[in-house]
């Protein structure tokens, strides 16, 4: 879901830009760091998954997908709350929220194996 998230987010502002033009860099910063996040975040968890499926270590890639996911939607979600509309608040919560229940569980897994 994030890596296509981060597809979608770069296409969609691709578009926004051919119409529109490109705008000051410190929004298209803003726009790269917003797919930037969700891409590498994705693919850390997509490889997460993969270890898990195969009994491979699993849990540091977990655990730092969900932290740069932590790290984008900590900081991103006042200006959402106060500028953008609900449907693109919703998305950063239910990251923010998925990626602590996978850092809880990573960390719970964790001291399951060290027992």
């Amino acid at each position: 879901m994030l890596v296509l998230g981060g597809l979608a987010h770069s296409a969609g502002v691709t578009r926004l830009y051919i119409v529109h033009g490109v705008p000051d860099a410190n929004r298209v910063m803003l726009d790269v760091w917003i797919a930037e996040a969700q891409i590498l975040a994705g693919g850390l968890c997509l490889a997460a998954w993969r270890g898990r499926q195969t009994g491979s270590t699993w849990r540091a890639l977990a655990s730092f997908g969900a932290l740069t996911i932590i790290g984008f939607a900590v900081p991103i979600l006042p200006v959402l709350f106060s500028r953008a509309p609900l449907i693109f608040r919703v998305p950063a919560i239910v990251y923010l929220v998925s990626s602590l229940v996978i850092l809880a569980d990573a960390a719970l897994r964790r001291q399951e194996y060290e027992k």
